[in-house]
């Protein structure tokens, strides 16, 4: 009405500096107390405060751009509520871009996720996003995205699908605790008598477990959902059962013994990132995590992924690796390609691979470069609610065997750092091939007696290299990956050896690619990608086939503005053309034997090639919004 309109208008001359300088907090707090008499909602407020800001975000709405983007992005994986708001993670700079991420919330007020990072997370209406992206007091804006417990793979196991009681006082060692932490040669390794804290993020925990160590509900976990959804409850069973790889009670005639038998000699902190129903939100995932490290945990083993690369997560495992920390450990994924599956390819969380009984590579276990360490993870056998046990498989299962080694071999070196544990992980893991590191094993299966000795003769004191992931970690391992972009099989007769590594942006069903001959036409071609997905596209294609090209049908080619997408193509080893940054398309000839180089980007200017990056690559830290691509599938 006429009196809010009078009121917001005075305030935001009030709240405007002499150089004009956006100062939204003390409007806003004038604006609070002055609500319950003008009826003026908060929301309206700061729209009006937001209106005309041009600043750092998105481009101006004018243009039509910024809003078909985000109307694709809603559309393809926003978190929905009932009232019709969506689900949004902030990162402020400063208390103004507090207040007014605050002021767009439905309730009034965001829910904080971290202090420290100051990111929060807001339930706003869609209109008032894109305004949000633009205001000079805020860092960051991302939709935020669903994710799930990775499925369960149905291992041929008869326990696969269901639990089962104990039939007999005797209990079991599953095949994967010999694996890691074999009896022979050498006797088993044993706990150490400094207690490392080992955080579970997932569906809960069955406490009261007959096979489990009961938690402290006030003290030992936490959910981010509500009195709804109890950390000490686990109603799908998914974190009862990789909580049980880690750490279920041995020698007690009951049930399978675990990793780290002994729960005098460690704890655990459950954090419910996921609901009962297995599914969650990177809001809820990233305050569950936040809550581990709070609470004290060193090691967080997480069995779950969905969504694509978020720079908000991304930098808050970097703070937890490198400021507190904390060794992350995450399950590389079940699709059974290439792509990279979040959060194992962070390059600041281990990445596992899963192994069946006979040490191979587990068909659906997700291979590419930021894969780093191996573990069990068909017919894994392990805790389930209700006093229950099952075998199950997944890169799920093959990530507490990591995380539990890690706790095991921390516990005997309390004043090795997580980093300097990852490396003796890794740089002692049993590679079942011809050693070395390569996408689907990473450096091989973990061996928690061989670690602890490599640290037993070189102590705590070695420095560690870079933060790579994946083959790129351990700078200490004496072999050199066994995996290579040049190397190229022969093809029969006069054909010749096309390899094509694709990394799309955030909108992967935009680009496409074909190769073109002058006497056959179209040879071969590629399409329907997936968002911030790595693709090895590898063809036999005739000799005169000298024409690749890639588009983005949207025009704004494959990096920068919406994810860092690139590619790169060989024939028979030699590279031909890489690039990312362009219009509509770009062209490499595969036929010239010059140096290669990228065809000027059409339209617009030319830009320089970038390198395909051997890691995920990390965006810009000032990304306003990044979508939520299509998420695994539930079980």
């Amino acid at each position: 009405d006429r009196e809010s309109t009078y009121l917001s208008q005075y305030l935001l001359r009030r709240s405007f500096k002499s150089n004009k300088e956006h100062n939204v907090y003390p409007a806003l707090k004038l604006l609070h107390y002055g609500m319950k008499f003008l009826s003026l909602s908060t929301s309206a407020l700061a729209a009006a405060l937001l209106a005309g800001v041009t600043h750092a975000g998105f481009p101006d709405e004018g243009d039509g751009k910024v809003s078909r983007r985000l109307a694709r992005m809603l559309e393809k994986g926003a978190i929905r509520n009932s009232d019709g708001t969506v689900s949004v993670l902030v990162r402020y700079k400063d208390e103004e871009g507090h207040a007014v991420a605050d002021s767009l919330d439905r309730d009034g007020h965001g829910h904080v996720i971290s202090e420290r990072s100051r990111v929060e997370v807001i339930n706003a209406n869609v209109e008032d996003i894109e305004n949000l992206a633009k205001n000079p007091h805020i860092e960051m804006v991302e939709l935020d995205q669903e994710v799930h417990a990775l499925p369960n793979m149905r291992a041929n196991d008869v326990d696969a699908d269901k639990g089962r009681r104990r039939l007999q006082d005797v209990e079991e060692t599953p095949y994967g605790i010999n694996m890691v932490n074999p009896n022979s040669p050498t006797p088993r390794l044993q706990q150490g008598e400094n207690s490392i804290k080992i955080c579970v993020v997932d569906t809960g925990y069955d406490n009261g477990h007959e096979d489990l160590p009961t938690l402290v509900v006030e003290n030992d976990g936490y959910s981010p959902y509500g009195d709804d959804e109890l950390w000490n409850e686990d109603g799908h069973g998914h974190g009862s059962h990789c909580a049980g790889t880690i750490g279920a009670i041995g020698g007690n005639n009951v049930g399978v013994t675990s990793v780290n038998p002994i729960s005098e000699k460690f704890s655990f902190f459950i954090g419910k990132g996921l609901r009962n129903s297995g599914s969650g939100t990177t809001a809820g995932v990233m305050e569950a995590v936040q809550k581990c490290v709070d609470a004290g945990a060193k090691v967080v083993s997480m069995s779950l992924g969905g969504g694509g690369f978020s720079q908000l997560v991304y930098d808050q495992y970097e703070e937890h690796y490198n400021i507190d920390g904390v060794l992350i450990i995450a399950a590389a994924g079940n699709g059974g390609n290439s792509g990279y599956s979040y959060p194992a390819s962070y390059k600041y969380v281990m990445s596992v691979a899963a192994v069946d009984s006979n040490r191979n590579r587990a068909s659906f276990s997700q291979f590419n470069d930021q894969v780093e360490i191996a573990a069990p993870g068909v017919a894994v056998k392990s805790t389930l609610p209700g006093d229950q046990y099952a075998s199950w498989s997944g890169t799920s299962m093959a990530c507490p065997h990591v995380a539990g080694v890690a706790a095991l071999v921390w516990s005997h070196f309390p004043d090795c750092s997580n980093k300097q544990i990852r490396e003796a992980l890794i740089a002692t893991a049993e590679h079942p091939g011809a050693g070395g590191c390569d996408n689907e094993y990473g450096y091989g299966i973990v061996n928690a007696k061989a670690a602890h000795d490599y640290l037993l003769n070189r102590g705590c004191d070695f420095s560690v290299g870079e933060t790579l992931g994946g083959c790129n970690q351990c700078v200490e391992c004496t072999s050199a990956p066994t995996s290579s972009p040049t190397a190229f099989p022969g093809c029969p007769g006069n054909e010749k050896y096309f390899k094509l590594e694709l990394k799309t942006d955030n909108w992967g069903s935009e680009t496409s690619w074909k190769v073109t001959s002058p006497t056959s036409g179209e040879v071969t071609a590629g399409g329907g990608y997936q968002s911030s997905t790595t693709y090895t596209e590898k063809r036999c294609i005739q000799s005169d086939a000298c024409t690749f090209e890639i588009s983005d049908s949207y025009g704004d080619g494959i990096c920068c503005s919406y994810g860092q997408g690139s590619y790169t193509v060989w024939v028979n080893g030699v590279e031909k053309g890489s690039g990312g940054e362009f219009g509509s398309s770009d062209t490499a000839n595969l036929c010239t034997s010059d140096p290669p180089t990228t065809a000027p980007p059409t339209p617009g200017p030319s830009a320089a090639p970038s390198a395909v990056p051997v890691t995920p690559p990390t965006p810009a830290p000032v990304a306003p919004l990044t979508p939520a691509p299509v998420a695994p599938p539930t079980p």
